[in-house]
């Protein structure tokens, strides 16, 4: 499992926290999912959820003091920016081809660990999330390029607080849930807290399917997520607004407003995936 890249365990969506003493809480960071490999020998490598090796974009995780000759980690790679983990900032660091050196005084990053699969020859993935988290703490010394994600037992006390801070939500697990590769499961859930707003609808893609969205006239963005008989309802009103067109977009007097459900308004005053929830009469 060392220095191979493999594909992490992913989490079922719900709109509501699970209830009972069976699961464990953490805040779901907004960064990039990674496994993390460790090796004395050969070193640090780190892997997208889509196998793809990032290791060069992140020098400073190989800063990172592990207890362990062989280790690999799953957890979620952040910038923090103002306290809060900025998404925006990580893309920066993740596209950056250059000054990567620079980049890591200038806008560091860490990773945040919170399960890990091996360590040194054996194959942890068969415990108990309970127990794994147990043997996690024992392998990392915290430090500012390398984290442990803390757990918490009231799952709706850490959501509730997630909408006070404006952070991205939680993810929920059962405590004694085994770790599946490349398998979404249901002991692991995530809650989103979801942002809503009112847009005007500025146009209309022409060849994937898109709505231009504008708030009080300026542009802030665009959504493919609107459910089929939505589209097509909105279709038929849409010829009576054309105002004009070009090779990309038609054009229309924004007379139609949406309400959507999005992550977070970006710093350049934009709609992060947001989608369709209803027409607003």
């Amino acid at each position: 499992m060392i220095h191979i890249p493999i594909k992490p365990m992913l989490l079922h969506k719900s709109d509501s926290v699970p209830a009972g003493g069976g699961y464990i809480h953490q805040l779901k960071l907004d960064g990039h999912r990674c496994i993390l490999s460790y090796s004395k020998t050969k070193g640090f490598r780190l892997f997208t959820r889509h196998q793809n090796d990032c290791t060069r974009q992140y020098p400073e995780i190989t800063r990172a003091e592990l207890d362990a000759d062989e280790v690999v980690l799953d957890g979620e790679l952040v910038a923090i920016v103002d306290g809060k983990p900025c998404f925006e900032t990580l893309m920066e660091r993740f596209q950056a081809r250059k000054s990567i050196d620079r980049l890591t005084v200038s806008k560091p990053v860490s990773f945040a660990a919170f399960d890990i699969l091996y360590l040194n020859g054996r194959d942890l993935t068969k415990l108990k999330l309970a127990d794994r988290l147990y043997i996690l703490k024992q392998v990392i010394t915290p430090s500012i390029v390398i984290t442990i994600c803390d757990s918490f037992d009231d799952g709706v006390q850490l959501f509730n607080a997630t909408k006070q801070l404006g952070l991205e939500g939680i993810v929920s697990k059962s405590r004694d849930s085994l770790y599946h590769l490349d398998t979404r499961s249901s002991n692991w859930i995530k809650v989103k807290n979801y942002l809503y707003d009112v847009v005007q609808i500025g146009a209309i893609r022409k060849a994937e399917f898109g709505w231009s969205l504008l708030k009080d006239g300026c542009y802030v963005g665009y959504t493919e997520l609107v459910p089929p008989a939505e589209r097509r309802a909105f279709s038929n009103i849409a010829q009576q607004l054309v105002r004009g067109e070009d090779k990309n977009w038609i054009y229309l007097h924004p007379h139609i407003k949406c309400k959507v459900k999005f992550q977070c308004y970006t710093k350049h005053n934009l709609l992060r995936t947001p989608s369709f929830v209803e027409f607003v009469i």
